[in-house]
């Protein structure tokens, strides 16, 4: 089991769905509960190899959004707080020392901001941070994550990867919870080849160094990390806990809603109702969607009551599916490669029919660096 529960809004109730057990842990979302909630959601969900892990998410520390600004660790006057200052984060991991000794998490990420330049004084102020935690927490029985905050296309310069690898593993702790940063909408599949190569040896360098890497806001793209040799990965319900966006600490949109999605696995893709009845006629749903218990259900629920909303049973799908497909990654019952091989003629079968999704961007056009990643990043 290495795959963890990216908390959000009302997730609360999938930690305790049987389906769903196969999950190592939770990462804690102090954005959306209080302290009291989170107290209760550890003492609730505290059992043997079931890590919950704290991420105090203060990666936009001027942001007032959600329930952040209630916790003590906040920091005021953040506008005028100099952000370069391993003084000004020392004195706030004493807060979040304080915090921790109250919930008794089993692990604490440590705190990052998001920087207008990544630059090497960056990552060591992230990296004498986490060491600060470590010695704030010492004797609190519980683990600390080194917080590293990469920029997918920064990653894509020379020795980038590398260089970074290098800082962050001189840290204390001997894990880290990568967080990769991009424009890119949550809906939305990453395409840059060179991105995903410097992520990819990024993961590979701080693996070798014994460093075990916790991968957060994965989507699909968990097939390039996990044979990149990353230890875990986490995900969410929602778009927004799949990919790292910053729309989770601004001031929600007006308007808008949620939409029901399908992952499918032979097309390494989401699909919309609409797209999965065409795909699912045409016979080329895989097997693991058509064993999937929530997969199950939504299909039983477009023959017997056509109409009907399935956005709660979507999540469980996408949810159950990647914490079996990590399995079967980790098993080496699916071969990265042979996969996104397989899901590329898949595609390609449908184009014949001229089968398209309803979604214009959703052609499965990220397939083909995908690819190219998993031949070209690693020796």
């Amino acid at each position: 089991m290495t795959t963890y529960h990216q908390m959000g809004h009302g997730s609360v109730g999938l930690l305790s769905e049987d389906r769903l057990r196969g999950y190592r842990g939770a990462i804690l979302s102090p954005v959306n509960y209080s302290e009291a909630q989170i107290q209760d959601q550890i003492a609730a969900n505290r059992r043997s190899e079931f890590e919950l892990i704290f991420d105090p998410q203060l990666y936009y520390p001027g942001t007032n959004r959600g329930k952040l600004p209630d916790w003590s660790y906040f920091p005021a006057g953040v506008e005028t707080g100099d952000l370069s200052s391993l003084a000004w984060w020392t004195s706030l991991v004493g807060h979040l020392a304080s915090v921790t000794s109250r919930l008794h998490p089993d692990s604490i990420c440590s705190p990052a901001a998001v920087p207008r330049v990544y630059s090497p004084e960056y990552y060591d102020l992230n990296r004498r941070i986490a060491d600060s935690l470590v010695s704030a927490v010492e004797g609190e029985d519980v683990g600390v994550l080194q917080t590293v905050l990469a920029r997918l296309e920064t990653l894509s310069q020379p020795n980038v990867a590398a260089e970074v690898a290098s800082v962050a593993s001189r840290c204390t702790s001997d894990r880290v919870y990568l967080v990769l940063v991009s424009d890119i909408g949550p809906r939305r599949e990453f395409r840059g080849t060179e991105d995903l190569k410097g992520a990819m040896r990024l993961i590979n360098y701080l693996e070798a160094a014994d460093i075990r890497v916790l991968v957060a806001y994965t989507s699909s793209d968990v097939i390039l990390w996990k044979a990149a040799g990353a230890s875990e990965c986490a995900t969410g319900k929602f778009f927004n806990l799949r990919r790292f966006t910053s729309s989770r600490w601004e001031p929600p949109p007006e308007g808008g809603g949620q939409l029901s999605y399908w992952m499918e696995e032979s097309m390494m893709a989401f699909l919309r109702e609409s797209d999965l009845i065409r795909v699912r006629h045409a016979g080329l749903l895989a097997p693991a969607s058509l064993s999937n218990p929530y997969g199950t259900e939504i299909l039983n629920s477009l023959d017997n009551s056509p109409g009907e909303s399935w956005l709660a049973l979507g999540w469980r799908q996408y949810m159950y599916w990647l914490c079996d497909f990590e399995k079967r990654l980790d098993s080496g019952t699916i071969v990265p490669e042979d996969a996104l091989r397989n899901a590329e003629q898949v595609w390609d079968r449908l184009e014949a029919p001229n089968i398209l999704m309803e979604e214009r961007p959703n052609d499965g056009g990220w397939l083909r660096p995908w690819r190219r990643a998993l031949a070209e990043a690693l020796p």
